[in-house]
């Protein structure tokens, strides 16, 4: 009996490994761009300040918004709007806002992308695993000081269940990982235009506005919340600080997690499929 359990210890051993190969390569970039990101400690302190101050402003737009429907409006009681503001604030650079470094359109557009197709990792999850580990990191010099700084204010709401908290964490992982992989499909659109900044313009205009940045969907005139509601963008921002700040409990909470991950999918498989299309239609020339 021992030498069968000898002998069968292997078998199961080699797809354990057989997963670990192929999952390393990722996790190791994931954390060379966490290494990165955590160089740049003057722009994280920058950041802070002026997200600190677009706080504020928004603070006292948003909350004479309220005064003025009656102190409360969409769902939001003063201290649910603060704590919108100021989570939502500290995770901008997390969800690339600002359309990000568009490194890889630039590698698109010079041609470097086909050194990365030749390398034994998959693109589109190469790229993606070393932008999330970067946008990990800065929750820790942006996010943490800003909901600190909010909290300051004795105003932030925060969610009554403990359920909420590790629920919450994977709604921030999520609308991390969608937006980026949104990013990422805009950038991999560089392999049938000359120049993706139009787009990515575009993109930063819209998709900010739709994912909640400037007001919550939740003060949205109904018929435009229904049509950010139907995008991937109105999943990004709202479902983590509506759950950190308790304005849903951890059953609504639980579903927006899993339109989150939906999207997430959907959003993914668009761009492996656009991946595979740009590969078949790249040509580089030289010798």
């Amino acid at each position: 009996m021992s030498s069968r359990s000898a002998a069968a210890v292997p078998g199961r051993a080699a797809p354990l490994r057989a997963v670990r190969s192929a999952v390393l390569p990722y996790a190791r970039l994931t954390v060379a761009g966490f290494r990165q990101q955590s160089t740049y400690l003057g722009a994280a302190a920058a950041g802070v300040f002026t997200n600190a101050v677009f706080g504020f402003v928004k603070m006292a737009i948003l909350l004479a918004t309220l005064r003025g429907a009656g102190g409360a409006a969409g769902g939001y009681t003063p201290e649910l709007m603060v704590s919108y503001i100021f989570i939502s604030q500290g995770m901008l650079t997390a969800i690339g806002a600002f359309g990000g470094d568009g490194a890889l359109a630039e590698r698109i557009r010079t041609g470097d992308i086909a050194v990365d197709f030749l390398r034994p990792v998959n693109v589109q999850f190469a790229t993606l695993a070393t932008v999330l580990g970067g946008a990990v990191y800065s929750l820790i010099p942006r996010a943490l000081p800003l909901v600190a700084i909010g909290a300051a204010t004795s105003m932030m709401a925060w969610a009554g269940e403990p359920t909420a908290y590790p629920l919450g964490a994977l709604s921030v992982l999520l609308s991390i990982v969608l937006a980026q992989a949104l990013l990422y499909c805009v950038q991999i659109l560089g392999f049938w235009v000359v120049d993706t900044r139009g787009i990515q313009m575009f993109y930063v205009v819209a998709g900010t506005f739709l994912m909640g940045m400037f007001v919550p969907v939740g003060l949205f005139p109904d018929w435009l919340a229904r049509i950010a509601e139907c995008t991937p963008f109105a999943w990004i921002l709202m479902p983590p600080c509506d759950i950190l700040s308790g304005r849903i409990d951890a059953a609504a909470g639980l579903a927006a997690v899993a339109v989150q991950a939906g999207w997430t999918v959907v959003v993914l498989a668009v761009g492996a499929l656009l991946t595979a299309a740009g590969r078949r239609r790249l040509e580089v020339q030289g010798g």
